[in-house]
């Protein structure tokens, strides 16, 4: 999968957190309708309160989800890699539209 296929709006490309998330939707999330549902309940699970934070880790990355932001960190980076926070309503709106083009795909609409 090309990351270059995750688009919302407001993506930036360049930008080093929007192109985080692209990989870390691409790479951990995939296609799958299982993992996206289970992403955006947690993010509304943290968003309303109902859980403190929640943390996944993927093939690629591990991903930690807090009420004001979170932290994406490479499970295959040789050496010290700085961990990027990234405010959890841009996460939120890219996993959105990840579920949204999934869903779309497999519908074939």
């Amino acid at each position: 999968m090309r990351q270059d296929n995750c688009n919302w709006p407001g993506r930036i490309a360049d930008d080093p957190a929007h192109d985080l998330i692209a990989a870390y939707l691409t790479l951990d999330i995939q296609k799958s309708p299982a993992w996206v549902d289970e992403l955006v309940q947690k993010i509304n699970e943290i968003q309303s309160g109902r859980l403190a934070s929640w943390e996944r880790t993927g093939n690629a990355y591990c991903l930690s989800v807090y009420p004001q932001h979170v932290e994406i960190e490479a499970n295959y980076a040789e050496g010290a890699v700085k961990t990027q926070r990234i405010p959890l309503t841009m996460f939120a709106e890219a996993v959105k539209a990840w579920q949204a083009m999934i869903y779309q795909h497999n519908t074939g609409n």
